[in-house]
């Protein structure tokens, strides 16, 4: 490969990665997908509830809603056309007193602004109808939340990617980028190898800010790790089950998967350096929420799996994505704390990207 020069250059085999080649594609010719690891999606990408989100709590205008709810809709789409297992299972957000219904009642106004016109308000008499076992005194019924196998629609989609043309590379570490002569040259850690590229596109998840600023475009990342529990006390839920959302996070929530196992996670808390250890540090709090969500008993949870969300710098206060060009740097393109809701906006954030191009 070396000093091979091609078009565009997507750094980044995430989910968000696979969209963009997927998406690209369909325009573009010569196009490179970069990928540190030895094959797709192995960190936020595949560490995640696998839930398709329906958009109703981002504020009205950000990219987060308006990416979320028609990535939505191409989410399902895609996995129809591909016969991809799905299904599109609803969210129940409950309440247990007045003054939490009045915070439902703002979080479906957004959702109405947002373009979800079929969220409801329900009783607790309601709610059991379609979930007998939440516990609750309200709910906000949330019928376009669905789950999906996440695996399957990135390996469908570098399937795609490389019938149409694109070229992969795994076990690729970029060690460093330049921009001379209106091109940008990437070098590798481990080989010699060099590639020129006229277009690049930073979609390296929980490393992006590296990847920018090696360019010196500075960006901050912050590590959230989340645990997942699992117990076999109960199967196969009708909806997923959520708190009320804070700032920080959606909450840890009754995650169902395509097999009708029961989950419940993730939590969130601050971490300098990514590995995907679980413990039992966390089990007390995973405990006090599943009897706020669950009106039956669970004797037993055990870790399962964790992951690590890249957000911006916390301040306390809503971050939306960064997905953006570079005005010190022309056809460098920037996706930055693509945090929840990426995996149900990756298709529209492809979309989105191109319009940048």
């Amino acid at each position: 490969m070396n000093n091979d020069k091609v078009n565009i250059t997507i750094i980044g085999a995430g989910i968000i990665g696979l969209s963009i080649a997927e998406y690209l594609s369909r325009f573009y010719d010569d196009i490179l997908v970069i990928e540190k690891e030895k094959t797709f999606g192995l960190h936020t990408s595949s560490r995640n509830s696998e839930v398709i989100h329906s958009g109703f709590y981002y504020p009205n205008g950000s990219l987060k809603a308006k990416l979320c709810v028609e990535g939505n809709e191409m989410m399902y789409d895609f996995c129809k056309k591909y016969n991809i297992p799905h299904k599109k299972c609803g969210k129940l957000i409950v309440a247990h007193n007045e003054d939490e219904l009045s915070k439902l009642n703002i979080i479906r106004n957004n959702a109405i602004k947002n373009g979800l016109n079929d969220v409801e308000i329900l009783d607790k008499n309601q709610a059991k109808d379609i979930e007998k076992n939440v516990r609750c005194s309200y709910a906000l019924w949330v019928p376009s939340t669905g789950i999906v196998d996440s695996h399957l629609v990135m390996s469908k989609l570098e399937n795609i990617s490389i019938h149409n043309g694109v070229s992969f590379l795994y076990n690729y570490l970029v060690e460093d980028i330049q921009y001379k002569n209106d091109e940008y040259i990437l070098s590798f850690k481990n080989n010699k190898d060099k590639l020129k590229s006229n277009i690049i596109i930073n979609a390296a998840g929980l490393w992006s800010d590296c990847i920018a600023n090696k360019l010196n475009i500075n960006y901050e990342i912050e590590y959230f790790k989340g645990d997942y529990f699992k117990t076999s006390d109960i199967k196969d839920l009708n909806c997923l089950i959520y708190p009320l959302p804070t700032k920080l996070s959606l909450g840890i929530h009754v995650v169902i998967n395509l097999n009708g196992e029961v989950f419940f996670g993730p939590n969130a808390y601050k971490v300098d350096s990514i590995d995907y250890i679980t413990t039992d540090d966390y089990k007390s709090i995973f405990y006090d929420s599943i009897k706020a969500l669950l009106d039956c008993n669970i004797n037993a949870i055990y870790k399962d799996y964790s992951g690590i969300r890249p957000k911006i710098k916390f301040e306390n206060s809503f971050n939306d994505f960064i997905i953006k060009s570079e005005d010190t740097h022309p056809n460098f393109y920037n996706l930055i704390g693509i945090d929840s809701p990426g995996l149900t906006s990756s298709l529209a954030i492809a979309k989105y990207l191109k319009t940048l191009i």
